[in-house]
């Protein structure tokens, strides 16, 4: 009799264990799931490719891209093209909406303050010529500026300021780190490993 009762506990208390097991399975994949979701929906991922944002960024650099965030003055953005382009450009906020800029023997004056920059690569001067030159950042615009300031198509030249809606990303300080570059060319690496497996 305690044999048999023993033997049916044994029994019940493995079930009881499977069902636990698939229970935390379900959880974790649903989890997992959820998870790889909201990073897309939130993040997005880019490789740079020229030379205008050294020294802080180089072709072949990897970057998380944040979305929806809000782009303020010394943040690294993706600014989309246009209509039917599908290239973007990838600069440094350098004005927004009411401020005036100042370009001046090489550097840059940002309502009357001279800016600390010690990302850029080289002098800024416009149409690689050391004169005075004044910009007013009108209504929902954007000032930008290539980090590498004598090698970058950027708000001096013809393109002009870009307006906040062509913004698409932020790209954040941590992503910009050579440790995440490294870890997000790792990623980018088996991502084309696994998609060559599947003929993709």
């Amino acid at each position: 009799m305690n044999e048999y009762g023993e033997r049916i506990n044994e029994y019940k208390g493995g079930k009881e264990r499977s069902v636990r097991f698939m229970v935390i399975c379900v959880f974790l994949i649903v989890w997992f799931a959820a998870l790889i979701a909201a990073n897309r929906c939130f993040f997005y991922y880019i490789e740079v490719n020229g030379p205008s944002m050294m020294n802080t960024l180089k072709s072949g650099d990897i970057l998380c891209v944040q979305r929806y965030k809000k782009a303020e003055r010394g943040s690294v953005v993706i600014i989309a093209g246009e209509k039917g382009d599908d290239t973007c450009l990838i600069k440094r906020v350098i004005g927004t909406e009411g401020d005036v800029i100042v370009i001046e023997d090489g550097d840059v004056y940002l309502n009357g303050e001279k800016l600390d920059e010690p990302y850029v690569l080289g002098r800024t001067y416009v149409n690689k010529l050391p004169v005075r030159k004044e910009y007013v950042v009108g209504e929902d615009e954007i000032f930008y500026l290539g980090d590498n300031r004598e090698n970058s198509n950027d708000s001096r030249s013809e393109m002009g300021f870009c307006t906040e809606d062509q913004i698409v990303g932020v790209v954040p300080e941590w992503s910009m780190s050579d440790f995440m570059k490294g870890v997000l060319k790792t990623r980018a690496r088996i991502s084309e490993q696994i998609a060559s497996l599947f003929g993709k």
